[in-house]
């Protein structure tokens, strides 16, 4: 019953499709289960609709959306806006999960197609292996004291001197901040400094919000190309992405700051993360600080 169902809505879809090229729906939705509880959402824009595209509107259900009626009952997850292309999802448990993309124009587009705007198959999470569990163990056992950076080789990546003596202070504020981060100052010369990636960014992901961010990283940081990566880090904050690559995104863009020599930004950029990696930002603190004249 249910292949007869897919194949149904598949054909459905073709047809539907010859007359959608203009109209203000969504195509191609795809939904992947990402790491840990995430669930990433991906969608293709129509190009020039008539009507224009003011809101999106995401939904999520147990079983198919296949009818505008049937989104009274299913869960609203959020309003992204007209140019937005994908969104991150997180659950707690391990249902089949479908969801739907609802163009917004003066009024809803009460049109749902599925395999269009709304997804054929249910994703669910996916559940983690015992090698998994039993490695996150060990590395939850393990205590990394002292400011110590965790015992992973870092890909592709050569050491980088320091970029010399940086002309401008920063501010008070900043520094009275960022000096409850910094314990030792290397009074004795500069050591050669490498930049730090997070282990979840030294393999390439799947896909999701990971991906986006390893890509950015080969592309740029590794190759120290670090204006263009800050460029693009920062496009990358601008857009829907977790909690948790947001932080990376702007520890690294900190990083860049510092490998261009601009280390009043990069101070300023590793208070902002401070809360969440306090060991990670007491070391580069360390090395920013030793570059930096701070007034006594």
């Amino acid at each position: 019953m249910k292949k007869r169902f897919i194949a149904l809505s598949f054909l459905l879809a073709i047809a539907a499709a010859l007359s959608a090229q203009n109209k203000p729906i969504v195509t191609d939705i795809q939904a992947i289960a990402a790491k840990g509880t995430r669930i990433n959402i991906y969608w293709t824009l129509p190009q020039n609709p008539e009507p224009q595209i003011t809101k999106l509107l995401i939904y999520r259900d147990t079983r198919p959306i296949s009818s505008y009626s049937q989104l009274s009952n299913a869960y609203f997850l959020a309003e992204l806006p007209a140019e937005a292309c994908g969104y991150t999802d997180s659950v707690s448990d391990y249902n089949d999960y479908f969801y739907a993309v609802i163009a917004f124009t003066d009024r809803p587009f009460d049109l749902i197609l599925v395999s269009m705007n709304s997804t054929v198959e249910g994703v669910h999470l996916i559940a983690p292996q015992q090698k998994d569990i039993e490695a996150k163990k060990k590395n939850d056992e393990k205590l990394y004291t002292d400011g110590t950076l965790r015992e992973t080789p870092l890909p592709f990546i050569n050491y980088v001197e320091g970029q010399g003596q940086g002309d401008s202070l920063i501010s008070d504020e900043v520094a009275k901040e960022a000096t409850q981060f910094s314990s030792y100052s290397t009074k004795n010369g500069r050591s050669p400094v490498s930049p730090y990636f997070f282990e979840e960014d030294l393999i390439s992901p799947d896909s999701g919000d990971d991906f986006l961010l390893f890509e950015v990283l080969k592309n740029t940081f590794v190759q120290e190309k670090y204006e263009e990566s800050i460029v693009l880090l920062n496009k990358l904050n601008g857009t829907n992405i977790s909690e948790s690559v947001r932080n990376r995104v702007l520890f690294y863009i900190a990083e860049a700051y510092f490998f261009t020599g601009d280390f009043e930004e990069a101070a300023k950029g590793f208070v902002k993360v401070a809360q969440v990696y306090p060991l990670q930002t007491k070391i580069w603190m360390n090395y920013t600080l030793d570059r930096i004249a701070i007034p006594e």
